[in-house]
This record gives C-alpha cells, structure tokens and sequence, in this order.
C-alpha cells in the first residue's frame, strides 16, 4: 500500500531528516508541501514534483493525504492539525507541540474525537541506546535519573528560538527530549521543582541554564539541567537501578550491570525509524507500535511547561 503524505512546514528538521528517511521507504510518497515562505515551498515541491501551497487548507483540499507531517515552530501552530484531523488525515507532529498546554489539548481532543492516528517527533524513544536501557531496566526498580542538555544558543541573531514568546525557552523547545525520555524510563512525574539563571542576556530572553528535580509516581526521583551556554554540546541520562548504573545517550549505553561492566555503541538513525514505524502504522491503520502517541507526548510538553512555571513562582509545581 502506497501512503500519500503532505507536509506543513518544509524547513528544519524536514530538509534535514524527514525528506531524506521517507525518499527511503518504498510505501510512503510526499504529495504536497505547504510553508509560509514561498520559496521552502517551492524547493521542496521541486524536489518531490509535487505542487507547492502558502495555505494547509489548500493543501488538504487538494492533495487529500492519508497523513500529514506537521514540521512548524512552537508559535506557529493554530489549525494544522485541527484541520488535518477533522479531514480524517493521521498526523506526525514534530515537538514541542505548541506554545500552550491549552491549545495542545485542544488538538489532542481533535485527534481523539475524529478517532486519528498521532505520533510526537520524540525520537529518543526511536533510538538504539534507549532501547537497549530499556532492555536492561525492564526488570528493575529505578531510584535515580541524572538527564542533561547542555549546548549553545541556536539560530541567529533575530531567531525565533531566542524568544521565550516564540519558542518556550530551551526546556520546552530543546531540552523536551531529555524530559520525555525521563519519563519513558522512570515513569511519570508528579512534583518537579525547578530554579533557572539568566547571565547571558544579550543572547536569550529566558533562563540559559535550569535546574530541575522532580519525584515520580512510582517514587523515583530525578534531576534535569539545561544551559544554552555551553561551549561544546552533552545530552544524555544516568541512571540509577536495582543492580545497575548506567549512562544512556541515542547511540550508547556504558556503566555497571549486575556487576559487569558494559561499554555498548549502535548505529542506528532513530529519525529514521520514528517516520518508519509511522509511516507503517498509517498504511495498516494500527497505531499500537507507535512509541510517541500525541496523548502521551502532551505529557511530557505539560511537564516542560510546569518546570517553566516552578522558576517563575519559585516554587514546586504539582502535575
């Protein structure tokens, strides 16, 4: 079966991995591209021969895909997806969801009442080192969770990204990955509390450097740092369980189990096997296999928002 994809928002993450993986899945074929900036548009068009749209409700009145990718910064989501679901289109939606948590459930009711698949772009849970954490986890009570994302201030001067009214700031547009992957190893959070720093203020209007230590449902506890003023980038999580220590990035696991030291690396493109494992669900109308389901990754944006809001009040924030 032959899935026919349109794309709102061609910039970004959609030229620099979607376009790519997909060309390589023989069942899936790009059908439409929409950007606000004409000419993303028509290069992507070009690059497909598929005709090219300002407006996703032109898109979807003429294309009429079996999915649509929604590639967009934090601030520019309104009625894509909205829109998408009510046409019946199954959605992969790159994070962060939204700007709000408001306007994320709306499209999560959206996604519900018109009974739609909806995949989150999480692709840490796609990736090789996490799999093999979660191997060696299954069995094990986990106490502790150390997750980092440290790096540099992204986009130029005028970017969006700098922009807390924009973007949400590097928690909820960068860091999420860190947050989402917390939660699919230790289980979900009820309490976090959270402090954040400003020093580099001609560079970000938001704290460049958070803190962040939350209490799990199941008692767990974790920490979570974040700087944008970092000179060389880190990210990744350590991990304390019931027999193991271990240290997880995408593409590697090392540390102690059960006594014996492991030093393990893969080589796996988890971008490429979220939009597989998509692509796959949308031809079979099977979403069962999807890792990042849009209700679950609404979680994980509300945490990145509450650990926002813990620096604002400058106190504890309950989930």
């Amino acid at each position: 079966m032959t899935v026919e994809l349109a794309f709102v928002g061609a910039g970004g993450i959609a030229q620099w991995q979607h376009f790519d993986n997909l060309e390589a899945i023989e069942e899936a074929e790009i059908v439409g591209i929409c950007d606000v900036d004409s000419e993303t548009a028509e290069s992507a068009a070009d690059r497909f021969d598929v005709p090219a749209f300002s407006d996703h409700h032109d898109l979807y009145a003429e294309t009429d895909p079996d999915a649509v990718f929604v590639c967009l910064p934090p601030f520019a989501h309104e009625d894509q997806e909205i829109a998408a679901a009510e046409h019946g289109y199954d959605l992969f939606v790159e994070k962060p969801l939204a700007l709000s948590a408001e306007k994320a459930r709306e499209i999560r009711d959206a996604v519900e009442e018109n009974d739609v698949l909806a995949q989150a772009g999480y692709d840490w849970r796609y990736s090789a080192g996490v799999d093999r954490a979660r191997e060696i986890l299954a069995d094990r009570a986990v106490g502790y969770v150390d997750g980092y994302w440290w790096g540099g201030v992204a986009g130029g001067e005028d970017h969006w990204w700098r922009h807390a009214e924009k973007s949400g700031g590097q928690v909820v547009e960068q860091a999420t990955h860190i947050y989402d992957t917390v939660r699919y190893l230790a289980g979900d959070v009820e309490r976090v509390t959270a402090a954040g720093s400003h020093r580099i203020e001609d560079a970000v209007d938001f704290s460049d450097a958070t803190s962040a230590t939350m209490t799990h449902e199941n008692g767990a506890v974790s920490h979570v740092s974040t700087t944008c003023a970092a000179e060389d980038g880190k990210h990744g999580l350590e991990i304390v369980a019931d027999g193991a220590t271990i240290e997880v990035t995408e593409q590697a696991v090392s540390g102690v189990v059960d006594g014996e030291d492991i030093d393990e690396s893969f080589d796996r493109n988890p971008y490429a096997a979220e939009v597989e494992s998509f692509v796959g669900a949308v031809a079979t109308g099977d979403g069962a296999g999807l890792r990042s389901p849009y209700d679950d990754a609404l979680e994980t944006f509300e945490l990145t928002l509450a650990v926002n809001e813990s620096i604002e009040r400058g106190e504890p924030i309950e989930l």
